[in-house]
């Protein structure tokens, strides 16, 4: 009875308010068959505003009482203006009919053998692209985006579960929002979003990465813009015809990948004749093999500029056997712009090849021309070659990016985007009727069936919170996992645990069943984390305590640690101190996990893992000089022993095997000393980026991923008798390390490490410079500066050394040239790494892998030589490279 009341009086709402409001609805559809044109534009050209038809060509415009004139477009159709007089309450009915577009060929003379005249117009377009991205010297905006996501198949063995939780086919979930957006030359965005409308927990509904993203940039997404200065080395066109819309002349350009693939596109741009602008464009695009379908539709915004009044992207793919689409479409209405003073000029673009004799006598005219007067001539309207063009606009930018660093301190050369984004506090307080009224397009019936199945559940819980009202029972305690959360339960030793201590404090136990391992000095053994925390005021303070227990010595060992942090994140300074008895891998990088140490171990009979246990106390500073460049500094004093094997243990034996020692094999080391190791260690070390991009969110600098090279310089030394310590050396290490995506054809990973003991007196063989070896199957480093083969600590070394590694992801490569291989997602690798060291008789390794197998897994094969000779050779299985690498602890 409840629902039937709150569902009675949201309808009664919704009813009223379509009473009293006035505007025009009706549907588009295609004069030859009658069939609805879906997400077709409507444009009211008084206003600047519009709207878009859904998927059933449904549209609806609410306005004021008055004239107006609605621009109906389509692509394929001919564009349709319509007068409509809008009086009183009520909407108008305009329904339209659209006939499809004859396209015909322009004067051109086309010869065998001659060039396609599309490639005259994409030079022009490809010319202008600068100067229609400095065109704009502000705008404002309204936008409205929706976002429609259904699951179109699960894998069989969940779909009772999916069933369960109400979630099939049948309908879609649903997030809308409305905001207001602006824009100010060269790139500062800002965002308010007035009302959300969505289904789960996601507030992040903002449009701003597609409308702020332009095809007249070089890269959009990652994606090759058919406009950008390099598209000729990735794309091929071809003249597809030519209309007139509204006085306008329009090519239609077919684009078509020199090779298909992930990060370029197919299909569709129309472009304005004389102007060189963006009419609309139809492309697709692929990532990691699932299909992008990209839509845009421009429009001429106060008889300025064309700017985009509708976006659409359509995703249809499987991951891991769940089938999925998700549409999203904005509409961008209300256009107020203003024009940069500087470019508000019309002027001709020359081909220089194809009007080689226009381009001579523009040549010959600006002989004597200094830049100055190019720029007054290109004020002037003058005829421009695109070379004078090109080099005309990219000066106007250097200098106005100048001038934007003197008036705004936020605006640096590092700074490439600003961005002001926020969440009006009404925005998701918005009811039914407001977004009846607001939203600028219909829901489909999947999507009226998500919405009220989220209206459902609303009431029931709006039932259920009136119930407790009337009980006197509060929300936390109808809710028993919520009442306990903040409890210790015993289980909680072995499973974990997370608990609140007030508002700024916490406490957590990590999980003692996933940390139990095996190896030949502890037998089995486990270890738990006890932190705590609290921060207050941009101030942090963590105290840590490791409790371990082996069963082999049956003893407990322990460490504990205390860390302070203050500061802002591109000023943050750590200080740690650190202490206790723990055993620690010799490689302070942990190149094997003990958990498939453990599998090895018990299972193969082969132990890999090398430890020894120390004493110790650490002290250290890091400190964050600014956003890209780091510091640390550290002291430690520690007594190390090296145990041998405390077990043989194994679940599965082998006649011919037997456990190796503990104690690492090393072409250098004579092995270890026969008393505890004492040592005093100083560290040092900086890290900086120095060509590092970034984009301002909200005040707050994030770094552009792969824009600069990351520089190291790291240096340790060993100190002699203090507090007995016997070592005494000094280490100087030199890093390198920077990705990059030559274009569209895939991505270059390099890593390199070159270092020198100066002195060499006494080197302790945990302080011995050790590399990331590998001797499993099964791989868990980075695939980016770690080894597939090499043993883990035979060409450690004291003395010079130099690491490095090169690690090529092809687009397309042998498998991936096969559309339905890399339509599954899958790349292919090429790798070579390096180690020269004076025992590794320049080691060198040579690999080929398929990644991305099922969107998770890679399978290497690597091969390894000595001095050119062929050594080794071994198949490897890991995580994705796109994914990172894991580390089982």
């Amino acid at each position: 009875m409840k629902n039937h009341l709150l569902l009675s009086l949201g309808t009664f709402l919704v009813f009223q308010s379509s009473l009293f409001a006035s505007g025009v609805s009706g549907k588009v559809t295609s004069a030859a068959t009658g069939q609805a044109l879906p997400f077709s534009s409507i444009f009211v050209k008084e206003t600047g505003s519009g709207t878009v038809a859904n998927e059933d060509g449904l549209y609806e415009i609410r306005l004021e009482p008055g004239s107006y004139t609605l621009i109906f477009q389509f692509l394929g159709y001919e564009t349709v203006s319509r007068t409509v007089d809008v009086r009183g309450s009520g909407f108008t009915t305009v329904n339209m009919s659209l006939k499809e577009q004859v396209l015909q060929l322009k004067t051109v003379e086309v010869r065998s053998g001659a060039e396609d005249p599309a490639y005259t117009v994409m030079r022009r377009a490809i010319a202008k692209a600068s100067y229609h991205r400095q065109q704009i010297e502000s705008y404002s905006a309204q936008v409205y985006m929706k976002g429609s996501g259904r699951l179109k198949k699960v894998p069989f063995f969940l779909r009772k579960e999916m069933r369960k939780e109400g979630i099939d086919s049948s309908f879609a979930f649903v997030s809308e929002s409305v905001s207001k957006v602006s824009y100010q030359r060269p790139s500062t965005f800002k965002e308010t979003v007035i009302s959300i409308r969505k289904q789960g927990n996601d507030n992040n509904t903002s449009p701003a990465p597609f409308i702020n993203g332009s095809f007249y940039e070089p890269e959009i997404a990652e994606v090759i813009s058919p406009l950008s200065p390099k598209a000729f080395a990735y794309y091929k066109f071809k003249y597809a015809g030519f209309f007139i819309d509204r006085g306008y002349g329009v090519n239609k350009i077919q684009v078509i990948p020199r090779s298909r693939g992930d990060n370029v596109v197919e299909g569709y741009i129309y472009i304005v004749e004389d102007e060189w602008s963006i009419y609309s464009l139809a492309l697709t695009t692929y990532k990691l093999g699932i299909g992008i379908n990209l839509g845009q539709t421009y429009a001429p915004v106060e008889d300025k500029a064309w700017l985009p009044i509708k976006h659409q992207i359509d995703v249809d793919g499987a991951i891991m056997g769940f089938a999925f689409e998700y549409n999203y479409i904005a509409t961008v209405s209300d256009y107020r712009i203003e024009l940069n003073p500087a470019l508000d000029v019309k002027f001709a673009v020359i081909d220089e090849k194809a009007e080689p004799e226009a381009a001579k006598n523009a040549r010959n005219r600006q002989a004597a021309v200094k830049k100055s007067d190019v720029e007054k001539r290109l004020a002037a309207g003058e005829e421009l070659t695109m070379k004078d063009l090109r080099k005309v606009v990219r000066d106007y930018e250097k200098e106005d990016r100048k001038q934007a660093m003197q008036e705004n301190k936020e605006q640096t050369q590092a700074v490439v985007a600003i961005t002001e984004y926020k969440i009006d506090s009404l925005a998701l307080n918005r009811d039914s009727s407001y977004w009846t009224e607001i939203r600028p397009i219909p829901l489909t019936p999947y999507e009226l069936k998500g919405y009220h199945r989220v209206d459902s559940i609303a009431v029931e819980e709006a039932i259920k919170a009136a119930e407790r009202d009337s009980l006197g029972i509060t929300p936390d305690e109808d809710k028993p996992e919520e009442r306990n959360r903040a409890k210790f339960q015993p289980q909680d030793i072995l499973l974990g645990g997370s608990y609140a201590l007030g508002k700024r404090s916490s406490l957590s136990l990590s999980p003692l069943v996933s940390n139990i391992n095996f190896n030949v000095v502890e037998g089995f053994h486990s270890w738990t984390d006890l932190r705590f925390s609290t921060s207050r005021k941009g101030k942090r303070f963590v105290l840590g305590f490791t409790p371990r227990y082996s069963v082999e010595p049956n003893r407990f060992s322990a460490k504990g640690s205390a860390e302070y942090r203050q500061g802002k994140a591109d000023q943050l300074a750590t200080y740690r101190l650190e202490g206790g008895r723990y055993l620690y891998q010799f490689n302070p990088r942990n190149p094997i996990s003990p958990f498939f140490n453990t599998v090895s171990t018990l299972l193969q009979e082969r132990n890999f893992i090398r430890l020894y246990e120390k004493e110790y106390l650490k002290a250290s500073v890091g400190k964050r000089l600014q956003e890209n460049i780091s510091f640390h500094v550290g002291a430690e004093w520690a007594r190390r022993f090296f145990p041998d094997n405390r077990t043989a243990q194994v679940w599965r034996g082998f006649d011919d095997r037997g456990f190796e020692s503990n104690i690492p094999l090393n072409d250098e080391w004579a092995g270890p000393p026969a008393e505890p190791e004492k040592a005093f260690i100083l560290s040092a070390s900086i890290e900086a980026r120095p060509w590092q991009k970034y984009r301002i969110r909200n005040g707050m600098k994030n770094p552009v991923e792969d824009s600069s090279p990351t520089l190291g310089l790291a240096y340790r030394k060993g100190i002699p008798n203090i507090a007995g310590s016997i070592t005494d050396y000094d280490l100087i290490d030199l890093s390198f390390r920077h990705s990059f995506r030559p274009g569209a054809r895939g991505k270059v990973d390099l890593k390199a490490e070159i270092g020198l003991f100066l002195n060499n007196n006494y080197v302790g063989f945990a302080d011995y410079r050790h590399f990331m070896g590998n001797r499993i199957t099964l791989i868990t480093a980075d695939p980016v500066g770690s080894f597939r083969l090499l043993d883990y600590y035979r060409h450690s070394t004291a003395e010079q050394y130099a690491a490095l590694h090169a690690h090529y992801q092809f687009r397309k490569l042998l498998f991936t040239r096969i559309p339905q291989v890399w339509l599954m997602g899958i790349k292919e690798n090429l790798f070579v790494n390096y180690l020269g060291t004076p025992s590794s008789q320049h080691y060198t390794e040579v690999g080929y892998s398929i990644d991305n197998i099922l969107r998770v897994f890679r399978v290497e094969a690597a091969f390894a030589f000595q001095d050119g000779k062929y050594y080794d050779w071994g198949i490897r299985v890991g995580i994705a490279s796109n994914l990172g690498f894991l580390r089982f602890e």
